[in-house]
């Protein structure tokens, strides 16, 4: 049987900070990884021109599949991506973040919920929820984990250990940054001895968050180490040992960070809520404010409590969240589509 041609749609551009075009280039690296012939389409925006293009261009292709990840920064207003199954045969969807979308923006996807062949989540919470809109669907949807978006280089380093508690992601508005300085104000005022450092990218245009940010850092002594390489990233999570990641709405599956910061080793602290899945709640540390976080991490230090949670189940769910074992998953589900 000859190989499957897999082409991957993103409305993006190459090189831009756009976590679904990051999640979808590493899902083609680790297709071709495992063997597989992959194509990656970029798409200026989502219109019906620019889909039966894609279309043409792989006319007489062999066994193809299509699959769109959805949303992105090129995702526009328009209406196209419902058309999908209507325009590319062996159509599949991935989407990110549906609880996010407006109603109207919801409701578009009920061609892909009655007759694309699988539509794709990182969550069940997020499926359950597209279930809701569209109960026929409940047969062509799955559920496939997110992997890691950082890869780590090299094995953490041992011997002596300087305490060091990073956050680690976009450093914006409502991403649970105040929460994170207030902590580091908690453990300076306590006399805690630890370094601090926030890794990520901050949204330059909004300068009064920004000058915040800055202050705050300065004040508080906590290194801002901003738009990293990959490689520049991993070796500073490696040498950290504890992260704060407070997120608004809880840890999830769907958080990248958190999963970069355990895999590489990192003690995590962070928001559990009733989208934490139970595996998180059983690996990382549930923190409720500030001061909270700031006693748990005195008492990690001080060897009150355990630093590593739960280690054998880690261990198992890290290794399901490996881009070779999701692309394997991937290609499972492409295949099944000519057979059944």
């Amino acid at each position: 049987m000859s190989k499957l041609n897999i082409v991957l749609l993103i409305a993006s551009s190459k090189g831009e900070m756009c976590g679904v075009a990051d999640y979808t280039e590493r899902l083609a690296c680790a297709l071709a990884d495992i063997g597989e012939r992959v194509h990656l389409e970029f798409l200026d925006s989502w219109s019906f021109s620019e889909i039966y293009a894609l279309r043409r261009k792989y006319a007489g292709a062999g066994r193809t599949v299509f699959h769109m990840q959805y949303p992105s920064l090129h995702l526009g207003r328009s209406v196209a991506p419902g058309f999908l199954p209507f325009m590319l045969p062996n159509s599949f969807v991935t989407l990110h973040e549906f609880r996010l979308f407006n109603v109207v923006r919801k409701w578009i996807f009920l061609f892909p919920a009655l007759l694309s062949r699988c539509v794709i989540f990182s969550n069940d919470a997020e499926k359950d929820l597209f279930q809701s809109y569209f109960p026929i669907s409940k047969a062509r949807l799955c559920v496939l984990p997110i992997g890691n978006n950082i890869a780590r280089i090299q094995p953490r380093p041992s011997g002596n250990i300087v305490e060091r508690l990073v956050y680690f992601g976009q450093i914006s508005r409502n991403k649970g940054i105040e929460f994170f300085l207030d902590a580091i104000t908690e453990l300076r005022g306590a006399g805690i001895a630890i370094e601090a450092e926030m890794i990520g990218a901050l949204v330059e245009t909004d300068a009064a968050f920004v000058e915040m940010v800055k202050a705050a850092a300065s004040r508080l002594e906590i290194l801002l180490r901003l738009n990293l390489p990959q490689a520049e990233v991993s070796a500073a999570l490696n040498d950290a040992t504890l992260a704060l990641l407070p997120f608004p709405d809880g840890v999830s599956n769907k958080r990248g960070s958190a999963l970069a910061c355990l895999d590489h080793g990192l003690n995590v602290l962070t928001t559990h809520t009733a989208l934490t899945p139970e595996w998180l709640s059983a690996t990382t540390h549930g923190v409720t404010s500030p001061g909270d976080a700031a006693s748990t991490v005195a008492k990690i230090i001080g060897g009150e409590i355990d630093r590593t949670r739960a280690p054998e189940i880690l261990a198992k769910e890290l290794r399901s969240r490996d881009w070779h074992e999701i692309a394997r998953e991937h290609l499972a589900l492409y295949e099944r589509s000519f057979t059944s």
